[in-house]
């Protein structure tokens, strides 16, 4: 059965304008954020940031937080400004049932990849991928900068 679980880990965001970023590559996806509890007194904001490796597939923008209501997941316990884990999500279901149209017999493959839903205040950003990680917090201009300088 679908369940909706808030993955504590990571600092909790900002909930008027947490100002997300993401960066993908061949290593992964990260996505830095503006924290609503800083730990440094400087001058500019502090950005968290997080890692998913294993990346599938991702999707960043709509809905937000308005519309979250309308999400399929939204009655499993999806949760406003968390990072949320999907267990048995029936999307990752679906994408090793496609995949097993051309591949007969891969579905199995399909069992180590997780799902995460982040639900930001302008945009939400759902991850299927392997692994995720904090990768540590700084303070930037913006979460673009944050993670030109975090990402090597």
């Amino acid at each position: 059965m679908t369940n909706v679980r808030v993955w504590e880990e990571p600092p909790k965001m900002d909930t008027g304008a947490p100002m997300p970023a993401i960066h993908v590559s061949d290593e992964g996806l990260f996505v830095a954020y503006i924290v609503s509890e800083p730990m440094f007194n400087g001058d500019l904001e502090e950005f968290a940031i997080v890692e998913f490796c294993g990346v599938l597939q991702h999707t960043f923008g709509y809905p937000n937080d308005e519309a979250l209501g309308g999400h399929p997941l939204y009655s499993s316990g999806l949760q406003f400004y968390e990072f949320n884990e999907v267990l048995e999500s029936p999307y990752v279901t679906e994408l090793g049932r496609r995949n097993a149209m051309s591949f007969p017999g891969t579905e199995q493959h399909y069992d180590k990849f997780r799902h995460w839903i982040v639900t930001f205040h302008d945009e939400t950003l759902e991850v299927i991928g392997t692994t995720a990680r904090v990768r540590g917090r700084l303070e930037a201009v913006s979460g673009l900068s944050a993670l030109c300088n975090h990402v090597t």
